[in-house]
């Protein structure tokens, strides 16, 4: 609620004292709103991972939960190359050294393997230093069909609605 306020109320406040707030939200704040909420999801995911990971759901006790950052190695035609990179929810358990990692989109349209793939491909940055227990997919708009028909028994799909049962 703070970075919403933060965000757009102090560059309107003398438009919004005059009653035109709806305007203020027409023009500026509703087409920035899903940038905005992105990042709120991410954090949503990452503490909705906390609560759950302290109760044992993905099969360790996680102590923390953040984000990893850095650079991955990639091979195209013209060679191999960096490029920045991420992985939205790390998820640890520094008590039997196992990990939960997980990718978030909050798009208006359907989470596919290409977002599975990325993951994994990320996640050999993490396996050597912790045994990756789960994959968490967090979906604003659900998940195509690969999802519901993979045999990876390691993957967890989640939705908004999830996250506020």
């Amino acid at each position: 609620m703070f970075q919403f306020w933060y965000r757009f109320i102090p560059k309107a406040v003398s438009v919004i004292e005059i009653g035109q707030g709806n305007l203020y939200y027409d023009r500026i704040v509703q087409n920035e709103l899903h940038a905005y909420m992105g990042s709120v999801f991410e954090d949503m995911c990452r503490y909705y991972t906390l609560e759950q990971g302290i109760q044992g759901v993905f099969g360790n006790f996680l102590t923390k939960v953040g984000t990893w950052w850095g650079t991955e190695v990639l091979d195209s035609a013209a060679g191999k190359y960096q490029q920045s990179a991420d992985i939205d929810v790390v998820g640890i358990s520094d008590i039997d050294k196992t990990v939960v990692l997980g990718e978030c989109i909050f798009k208006n349209e359907k989470m596919d393997k290409e977002v599975y793939d990325t993951l994994i491909r990320r996640s050999a940055v993490i396996q050597g230093k912790y045994r990756i227990v789960k994959y968490l997919f967090f979906s604003l708009s659900g998940y195509s069909d690969w999802f519901h028909t993979t045999p990876d028994s390691n993957i967890m799909l989640f939705t908004l609605k999830d996250l506020y049962h």
